[in-house]
Parts: C-alpha cells; structure tokens; sequence
C-alpha cells in the first residue's frame, strides 16, 4: 500500500474561508489549500507554507493543529489496483500577506487540477461539495481556537531533543 502525509491550511477572515476550486474525473470541488509533504520539508507546517506560496501565492504563518484526519484512496479514484493510505494535518493559519492567485501553477502538477481560489463565506460551506466533507467542523475549531495537541517534529540523532515545527 502506497502512503501519502499532506498538510492543508485553514484561512479565515471576516467570516470567509480560503479554499481551491478543484476538478478531477468526479467533477469539481473545494478543499482547503495544502499538498503532500516532499523531500526538504522537515515538518508538515514547513509543507504547508511551501504548498501554500505554490497554490495560493500566499506567505502564511502557520498555527496550531486543529484535527487529523485519515482516508483509503480507492483504486477506482487511482486508475491503478492499490490503495493509498492518506494522513492529513489540517493547521489553523494564523496569518497571511499576498492577495490569492494561481498564476504559480503553470507547469506544475497542479496546473489543470486547481480551478480557482476563492474566498468562500462559512455559511456557504454546508451548500458546496468540500473534501473534507465535515469542512464546517474544521471552520468552527478554528473560529473557536479549539487546537489538538501536536507532540513536535524531531530527527533522531545528537539534536534529537529540537523541536522543528
């Protein structure tokens, strides 16, 4: 079974979250910006301010930890006769500054998949087809700064006592 760790960001401001319109073979929707950790992201926060600047066009200061979530991608969604185990880190984003685009795209993996993004009121999130589907309970730990606890990024070695997030 292949493995995949991805990080995803929730923005929020005066009542709107940012999130990407996407489209693949089941038809579009949104999710909020993120992706998959990659070789020189020492953490999930350092992937999510990576995928961040590549999706959105956004600096983000990355907060605390508000939920953990796991799902199989099946073989129908994979054109392939695996499963993916995926393992996602869903950070509150504590700050920003940049206006959201996607002009970073083009040539990446991406490029036809990300739609747009947009700035999304909350109340209009139950109405959309969002992944995670209970998106809405992310908004309203995040509105209420109800944080999990994340025990840190270590490397094991001499400095096995830093914490890297």
């Amino acid at each position: 079974m292949k493995h995949r760790i991805r990080a995803a960001g929730v923005l929020m401001e005066n009542h709107r979250i940012l999130l990407m319109r996407v489209k693949d073979a089941s038809g579009e929707y949104y999710i909020p910006p993120g992706g998959g950790v990659e070789p020189g992201d020492i953490s999930t926060k350092a992937a999510l301010v990576r995928e961040c600047l590549e999706e959105t066009g956004l600096h983000v200061q990355v907060g605390e930890l508000l939920a953990v979530r796991e799902f199989h991608e099946t073989p129908q969604a994979m054109s392939s006769e695996m499963t993916r185990y995926h393992a996602e880190f869903f950070y509150h984003i504590a700050s920003y500054h940049g206006i959201p685009h996607i002009d970073n795209l083009q040539g990446l993996n991406d490029e036809h998949y990300i739609q747009a993004v947009e700035w999304v009121s909350v109340h209009d999130v139950v109405t959309l087809r969002t992944y995670p589907a209970d998106l809405a309970q992310l908004i309203l730990r995040a509105q209420q700064q109800q944080y999990s606890l994340h025990l840190g990024c270590y490397i094991q070695g001499d400095n096995d006592h830093i914490n890297h997030l």
